[in-house]
């Protein structure tokens, strides 16, 4: 081979390299759970695309992490969950695969409105006061209520998070990222605004909740429920309070039952009996929805018209 010909085959295995060679790596973000997926959809929305961890058709509450999602889990330039408090069987995968890799841990953002399950004292939770399920009042300061991302002013918070991690992490692209926040933000106060108007007719309206799920939404607007069908997710009702249930069903005029993904139906139909009540499905987590820039705001959307139609009845 001649110089001439090796100097051409270098020449040409460097324009090759270099035109499969991005300029830079793009940042890989995992989030635990669709709402949060949804949220950083927003973020990086013409940059790249954040993996979800949790498929949104299981169940954050049970979820079985297989090998493949620990090391998703681990390939993350940037790591986006709830906290122990939600996606308690994360809490020892994220200890051990990234103690020294980027964690945004939403429960500690300093900005954000955490409340706790059952601390609005118009709020009336009916549980045995012995037997099994004794003592599940969830009384204030007992229980932190994780289901954060209801309230739009910690979906902002959460997205700044985001978009101040991928920033650093990513200075090529950190002007990008606060354009798409600055978008965001503007379609949340639009929301925000339409929806304070809505929901403001809304002051008679007496419903049940099947879970304790809708609190930061609830609070968010003025919001209020008479009576919750489970005060856990994780233990199902004994017959005693079934029938403290069906008593106090009967015994108010409820318009109607919001019912979230965790709602079971044979308990349900065991507590409602044969009274007239409408059972409205309100989704909290986009389980049918695809995430993108705007997935955030239809869910809430979504939520607001879940709630409408409930007073509506």
């Amino acid at each position: 081979m001649t110089i001439r010909t090796r100097l051409t085959s270098a020449l040409c295995f460097a324009v090759t390299l270099f035109a499969v060679t991005p300029a830079f790596a793009q940042v890989r973000v995992v989030t635990s759970i669709k709402p949060l997926h949804m949220i950083a959809s927003a973020i990086t929305e013409g940059i790249s695309e954040p993996v979800l961890l949790i498929p949104s058709t299981q169940s954050y509450h049970h979820f079985t992490l297989r090998p493949s999602n620990v090391r998703t889990l681990n390939s993350a330039d940037l790591f986006v969950w709830v906290g122990p408090e939600l996606e308690t069987y994360l809490t020892g995968a994220v200890q051990a695969g990234r103690s020294d890799k980027p964690v945004l841990q939403i429960l500690s953002l300093p900005d954000l409105r955490v409340h706790h399950i059952g601390d609005n004292d118009d709020v009336h939770v009916v549980v045995p006061e012995d037997g099994l399920h004794a003592g599940h009042h969830h009384k204030a300061g007992v229980d932190i209520d994780p289901h954060v991302w209801l309230d739009t002013h910690n979906g902002l918070t959460i997205a700044r998070a985001i978009a101040q991690s991928l920033g650093s992490a990513d200075p090529a692209n950190a002007a990008a990222y606060t354009q798409n926040l600055l978008q965001f933000e503007q379609a949340l106060t639009q929301l925000e605004l339409r929806l304070a108007d809505t929901l403001n007719t809304s002051d008679s309206a007496r419903y049940a909740v099947y879970h304790d799920a809708f609190g930061y939404f609830e609070r968010q607007f003025g919001l209020h429920h008479e009576v919750v069908f489970v005060g856990s997710e994780e233990l199902r009702p004994g017959a005693r309070h079934l029938l403290a249930l069906r008593e106090a069903i009967e015994s108010r005029d409820i318009n109607c039952l919001l019912e979230d993904v965790t709602a079971q139906a044979a308990t349900v139909e065991t507590v409602i009996g044969k009274k007239d009540i409408s059972r409205i499905h309100a989704d909290t987590t986009g389980q049918n929805l695809t995430s993108g820039a705007s997935a955030y705001i239809q869910l809430i959307d979504n939520l607001a018209n879940a709630f409408q139609q409930c007073f509506a009845r």
